[in-house]
């Protein structure tokens, strides 16, 4: 099992693809491990070389128990990139993932070829918070009065549509073994969410400066991310072009996975050909 040391953690990741290939980075969310992009990486495995990795505080990577930051978890990953010889790659980062990739934009520009942000938003006070219902559905957890079975299916409700969540009782189990492989403290997580909050992230200063070709991926249905900030985001970054998914729920990655596999391939194809343009501005799919 690859691993590498970045200053005083160890970072488990796995590259799939040609190693000469052009690299895309794929940064996970909260409390997520590298898994995630399962529905994504056979998609580019064959053209692109693709790096997937578990952030600090997740999977196999160090759990280390003190106060975790956005710049840290960017220098992380960027400390990867340079123990695998990527000078720069197409990066790509889905909820908090995309919070890591604002960061490394704007930290470590020559780091990033192109920026794909899904399921995101650029922090701050203009932001546009979730509903307190969606917040405390989130954060379901068994009670005395709640049974393990019920916080699953409260958090169930608000990242997946409905009838995914029903048609799809085998795929949710799966994902479930493999969070119960390498389960996560509850400590970490709090140090990975206390990171994502309030005035602990906050680029929407910062972000006007991303200079980077950037697609911006949003479904229309997201509870926990409102698409709104999807459009604050695209208007901040000059060179965005916003592409919403319609009915698309906060893991868009799994629910949609051939529109968002289709719409990152072309972005990709048209900038590595030097042919991307910003516009138009918002797409509906």
């Amino acid at each position: 099992m690859p691993y590498t040391t970045v200053r005083d953690i160890e970072i488990y990741y796995e590259t799939h693809g040609p190693p000469e290939a052009q690299p895309i980075v794929w940064i996970s969310g909260w409390g997520n491990s590298y898994w995630l992009w399962f529905r994504q990486i056979p998609a580019f495995k064959e053209r692109y070389r693709c790096v997937v990795f578990d952030n600090r505080g997740a999977g196999r990577s160090s759990k280390p128990d003190y106060p975790y930051t956005m710049p840290m978890f960017a220098d992380d990953t960027v400390g990867l990139m340079d123990a695998l010889g990527i000078d720069n790659a197409h990066i790509v980062g889905v909820s908090m993932g995309g919070f890591i990739a604002q960061q490394i934009a704007v930290s470590y520009p020559e780091k990033v070829r192109s920026l794909v942000l899904i399921s995101t938003h650029f922090g701050g006070t203009s932001l546009v918070p979730q509903e307190n219902r969606t917040l405390a559905m989130m954060f379901a957890s068994p009670t005395e009065t709640i049974s393990q079975e019920e916080a699953l299916e409260m958090r169930y409700s608000v990242a997946y549509s409905p009838r995914f969540v029903q048609e799809n009782r085998s795929f949710l189990q799966q994902i479930g073994e493999w969070v119960e492989q390498n389960p996560q403290p509850v400590y970490a997580r709090l140090h990975q969410a206390s990171a994502s909050v309030g005035s602990a992230f906050n680029l929407e200063a910062e972000v006007k400066q991303v200079s980077a070709p950037t697609l911006i991926l949003q479904g229309t249905d997201d509870l926990m991310i409102p698409p709104k900030n999807a459009e604050m985001l695209a208007d901040s970054i000059l060179t965005s072009r916003l592409v919403l998914i319609e009915g698309g729920p906060h893991m868009v990655i799994f629910e949609q996975h051939d529109k968002i596999n289709s719409a990152i391939l072309s972005f990709i194809d048209e900038v590595d050909k030097g042919q991307f343009t910003p516009k138009p501005k918002k797409q509906v799919i």
